[in-house]
């Protein structure tokens, strides 16, 4: 990756397109807090109910099992939810494609290129962003069909661009976009 300073002296091939697109990738969650804890509490009153059966027969370790039971679920649920805190951006503006990546602790990554040379394209079921032979990889927590509408979406905004026109970032038409 050049730097932008030796970016700008190699312009003379860069259209003049106006506008932005900005395109905002969030992992899909299909459970909200409230469904969490109800589930989290039907989770808890069946192993509660299971464990006190299992205590009035006499096998009372079990009990503890169900406990560990419960205890796992809810960690596992956690650890779930964090994950699905992380997001990526790209953005097409001013002759550069830039790459975020945010991290459910807050750190970020960028990568930023020149957009002419940019390629989006999907190869061995991963979204890839390409530039002069280097490969990003994109949406790695999307689904097929939702690597497929973003790899359209990003690749008509890249000829957009590459052919001067006026770029617009799309509206949100499913859950991973914003």
């Amino acid at each position: 990756m050049r730097e932008r300073a030796e970016m700008e002296e190699d312009d003379s091939m860069q259209p003049d397109a106006a506008g932005e697109f900005s395109l905002s990738l969030h992992p899909n969650r299909s459970l909200s807090q409230s469904g969490f804890v109800i589930l989290m509490g039907a989770v808890a009153l069946v192993s509660f109910v299971s464990g006190m059966v299992f205590l009035s027969m006499g096998a009372w370790p079990v009990f503890g099992f169900f406990g560990l039971d419960v205890l796992l679920i809810y960690i596992a649920f956690r650890l779930n939810f964090r994950a699905a805190q992380r997001y990526e951006t790209i953005r097409i503006a001013q002759d550069y494609l830039t790459i975020t990546r945010m991290a459910p602790d807050g750190r970020s990554v960028v990568e930023e290129f020149e957009a002419y040379w940019a390629r989006a394209m999907i190869t061995g079921g991963q979204l890839l962003i390409t530039n002069r032979g280097r490969a990003y990889e994109v949406g790695n927590f999307l689904g097929e069909d939702e690597k497929l509408e973003v790899q359209e979406m990003i690749a008509a905004a890249l000829d957009t661009y590459r052919k001067g026109g006026l770029l617009h970032s799309p509206s949100p038409s499913t859950s991973i976009i914003s």
